[in-house]
């Protein structure tokens, strides 16, 4: 009986996946946001493998560990943004009365109600990055080359890909009441950051 019930849980969750990839949706934000850092960290970290200068086999561009921390944090948020696409699915197609929660469900809950918002502080730490990496290109003779150029191209492309989608999903998608977050009295620092963080999505 419960494996027939997690069946049918799995099912419900891929349907309203799939369902709501295409348009604007919490789904295809999620799900679209997540992808693009995930392929967009594989393709900086393989264009800065194949493209920088090196010395036996050693890369001489100094602007690795940077690449290194760029790629890094956008694998943690795309696969946070993927992870929460899932858990919005599952949450929305088997609670569709919200009773009786598991503790499982609430906790997709809450990952999905706050984790979007906090993750972006990652996203603004990630452009300061890519603003370094555009000095030490610039500058840096070892790290002059046109193949790094491209590299900085495509991180620039991929990180305001991710941000103008999250503007224009913010626009365009009605929040749920369940994650509905309603304006509370501006009393302290973390609820500034809080209401400038969702600002850049829903």
């Amino acid at each position: 009986m419960d494996s027939n019930i997690n069946e049918s849980n799995i099912s419900n969750t891929l349907y309203f996946l799939l369902n709501n990839l295409s348009g604007i949706s919490f789904v295809s934000y999620f799900f679209w946001s997540g992808i693009s850092l995930i392929v967009g960290s594989i393709t900086l970290q393989f264009f800065f493998s194949s493209y920088s200068p090196k010395i036996n086999n050693q890369t001489v561009c100094s602007a690795s560990s940077n690449v290194l921390g760029i790629v890094s944090l956008w694998l943690i948020e795309g696969i946070s943004f993927v992870s929460m696409c899932i858990a919005y699915s599952l949450v929305e197609s088997t609670c569709q009365t919200f009773d009786n929660f598991t503790l499982s469900i609430q906790t997709m809950g809450v990952i999905v109600k706050y984790l979007p918002t906090w993750i972006r502080l990652i996203h603004i730490f990630t452009f300061c990055q890519i603003n370094t990496l555009f000095v030490q290109f610039s500058f840096l003779p070892e790290c002059n080359t046109i193949g790094l150029q491209i590299t900085l191209i495509i991180s620039s492309v991929t990180w305001w890909f991710v941000t103008i989608f999250g503007l224009v999903c913010k626009k365009r998608i009605v929040v749920p009441p369940h994650i509905f977050d309603p304006l509370r009295a501006r009393t302290s620092f973390f609820t500034e950051v809080h209401l400038v963080l969702k600002t850049m999505g829903p």
